[in-house]
């Protein structure tokens, strides 16, 4: 049997921020939140658990808002052994509030935040030894256009200086991933109010070079538009992560 200590997300509480409103995808998936939107017959989100359940994550927090009791029932209480805890707000608490509304369930040293509509796996292993002794440390995908996202910059000890605004002109850049590691100590100090993670806190830390930068070439894929979300099943074809007959639809429904 495969000893657990060894996988990279050993010991690791994740939570995965599921609340959105999904609304640049209207009218292509109308039906679901937009984690749940369907790729090769399973739901978006899925893929996700099914990553973070085989690297060994001792738990998973759904943050959810919109539809979160779907959320629920399709997702249940448990993945492939791996607990799922679900975080419900009642009101729009924005990225920063639905962590700090989720803390009970976040209990490890480094906590492991990701977002349910985009696909980013970098070498975990090497990403916590990045993050040690940090607060926040952001994954950087490489992508061939940025102009959508907007860019970082950081320095010669990996701390980020600045976001680059988004830009008209397609060109490649390093981008926010989405993916952080994140300490007990910041997890703490975000109040249960609506907060923005990235306009507010994030900011906040930047300006005082608090957030540290792993650049990896991992595969990106964010499904929040339609073209994108049209380009999901070529990208997890490419990649082998499906269809995968080890992974079926969990729990039954």
């Amino acid at each position: 049997m495969l000893n657990k200590k060894f996988l990279p997300l050993f010991g690791i509480d994740v939570a995965i921020l599921v609340g959105g409103l999904g609304t640049r995808l209207r009218g292509v998936v109308d039906d679901v939140p937009k984690p749940l939107a369907p790729v090769l017959g399973r739901p978006f989100l899925f893929y996700l658990l099914d990553m973070l359940a085989l690297r060994g994550a001792r738990s998973v927090t759904l943050c959810s808002g919109y539809m979160a009791d779907f959320v629920q029932e399709k997702t249940g209480s448990e993945w492939m052994g791996m607990p799922i805890h679900h975080s419900i707000e009642k009101e729009p608490m924005g990225t920063a509030g639905a962590l700090a509304l989720a803390k009970k369930f976040l209990q490890s040293e480094r906590v492991l935040i990701m977002n349910g509509d985009t696909w980013f796996e970098p070498d975990f292993k090497a990403f916590a030894e990045a993050a040690e002794g940090s607060e926040f440390c952001i994954a950087a995908a490489q992508v061939p256009d940025a102009s959508r996202y907007g860019t970082l910059e950081w320095d010669a000890d990996g701390r980020l200086i600045s976001f680059k605004e988004k830009s008209d002109s397609p060109a490649s850049g390093s981008i926010n991933a989405g993916v952080y590691f994140v300490s007990q100590k910041l997890l703490a100090s975000l109040p249960v109010e609506p907060l923005s993670l990235e306009r507010t806190v994030l900011s906040a830390l930047v300006l005082e070079r608090r957030v540290k930068i792993f650049q990896t070439d991992a595969p990106f894929l964010d499904i929040g538009i339609p073209s994108d979300y049209a380009a999901a099943s070529g990208f997890f074809e490419h990649l082998g992560i499906a269809p995968n007959p080890m992974c079926p639809d969990l729990p039954p429904h």
